[in-house]
């Protein structure tokens, strides 16, 4: 299961190539002020609406994913920590690669451009 944020950052479920809207089914349920606290109140009880997402999702019909704005999935992350092997690994190192960490600026986290307006 795939949950993304779109347009005016409702949350959806992608089906195929389309996107189902399930926001809905959690808005009046987890309490929050925006669609960070929406996604981490999400998070923790995931394992409450995983179902129902599942068959929202299979009864749904959705809109093209080619019609919706994909919006960043955390809208308002405090801290990123990323594993530099993350990015080298490529199946061909004979060893385990080292150990390389490093933080990401709050600010990188995006959309994706293809759906964007941009000038």
């Amino acid at each position: 299961m795939k949950l993304l944020f779109f347009d005016d950052f409702k949350l959806g479920v992608m089906k195929g190539d389309s996107v189902v809207d399930v926001s809905q089914l959690v808005v009046h349920e987890i309490p929050h002020t925006g669609p960070h606290d929406l996604i981490s109140g999400l998070i923790e009880r995931f394992a409450d609406y995983r179902s129902t997402f599942e068959e929202a999702t299979a009864a749904g019909t959705g809109v093209p994913l080619s019609s919706v704005r994909i919006r960043p999935p955390l809208p308002r992350p405090v801290n990123i920590d990323a594993m530099a092997v993350n990015y080298m690994e490529d199946g061909t190192r004979k060893e385990p690669a080292p150990i390389n960490a490093f933080h990401k600026s709050p600010g990188c986290v995006i959309g994706d451009k293809r759906h964007d307006d941009i000038a």
